[in-house]
């Protein structure tokens, strides 16, 4: 399909290029390749992209551009399997009946629905792929992830209506596993969902960008309700978190234009030095575990100012202003 042009780098203007993130060294061996993908392994759709792992027939992540002012309204939800991708190489229609997990939208369908309303109907179908799917409980899809997807839908701080937004799922060594009769395979289940916004400042006019993690866990897969008690700042995360959590190498623009930029929270991190990726499906002795990355400029006087702790008293405010004094 000749309107599948991808992700766009250059999206919200020529001089803020946003590249997809790559995959880290652990990682690289997972990556799904085919012949009739992009480069050898990026799926391309109506204003999307998907690069997926073959050991978990989900994606690692997708990445969208959206343009609020050409949104269109449209129906349109028809689910496929990509054969560019491969039956064997996707969660299909099979695993997603009789239980409670749903076919999680990583790119949202609403985020593609814009342009022409041939174009917005076209990308609302093909947003319906189920390489764009991942194994989401039902509770979670359809309430406390809503959050971060309207504030994609709602947003507001950006200079031209024009956003480019990354989306995956988290492995763990913790994650669970989906099995019964009839399936060929068992599906590993996410323990959270990421969401990166990246956009041009309305006040500032450079690049920023905000990010956030939501777990599956027990709490929110309680009810249906759990949306309408969340203050989404409480679930905001740094770009070196969701490097740390997924394996994933975001560029330096992205660090850069976080407000949190790296916000060390005991416990969870103590510097992008000390990184441990999470275990991957290779074997355990043919990689080291440790360290597969780190920042040039980790021991400059900028990056060591951003690793001090953020008083409590100054967390709330950072959202207003964008950044931390």
């Amino acid at each position: 399909m000749e309107l599948r042009n991808g992700y766009e780098s250059n999206f919200l203007g020529e001089n803020f290029n946003v590249s997809m993130p790559k995959l880290s060294l652990e990682l690289q061996n997972d990556i799904l390749n085919n012949a009739e993908l992009k480069d050898n392994y990026i799926a391309d759709y109506i204003h999307y992209s998907v690069v997926m792992s073959k050991s978990n027939r989900q994606a690692f992540f997708s990445a969208a551009n959206f343009h609020q002012d050409d949104f269109k309204q449209v129906k349109g939800r028809r689910w496929f399997i990509d054969p560019r991708i491969g039956f064997e190489n996707q969660i299909g229609p099979e695993a997603y009946t009789r239980n409670d997990w749903d076919r999680g939208h990583l790119t949202r369908r609403t985020a593609v629905t814009w342009g022409s309303t041939y174009i917005s109907k076209r990308a609302s179908n093909d947003s319906c792929s189920y390489a764009n799917a991942s194994f989401q409980h039902a509770n979670f899809n359809q309430d406390e992830w809503r959050v971060p997807e309207k504030i994609v839908s709602h947003f507001d701080r950006d200079l031209n209506n024009k956003l480019c937004v990354f989306t995956g799922p988290v492995f763990t060594d913790a994650d669970r596993w989906y099995t019964r009769n009839g399936l060929n395979n068992s599906i590993r289940i996410p323990s959270a969902f990421w969401k990166v916004i990246v956009y041009i400042g309305k006040k500032s006019g450079e690049l920023e960008c905000q990010s956030y993690v939501m777990y599956q866990d027990a709490k929110f897969l309680s009810d249906k309700r759990g949306q309408h008690n969340i203050d989404h700042r409480n679930y905001q995360v740094t770009i070196t978190e969701i490097e740390r959590l997924t394996g994933l190498e975001f560029s330096e623009e992205l660090f850069n234009a976080n407000p949190l930029y790296f916000f060390p929270r005991k416990g969870v991190n103590e510097g992008p030095e000390a990184f441990l990726t999470p275990q991957s499906s290779e074997d355990k002795n043919e990689l080291d575990k440790g360290v597969v990355f780190s920042r040039k400029d980790a021991e400059s006087e900028l990056f060591v100012s951003r690793k001090r702790d953020i008083p409590e008293t100054e967390f709330d405010a950072f959202i207003e202003r964008g950044k931390v004094e």
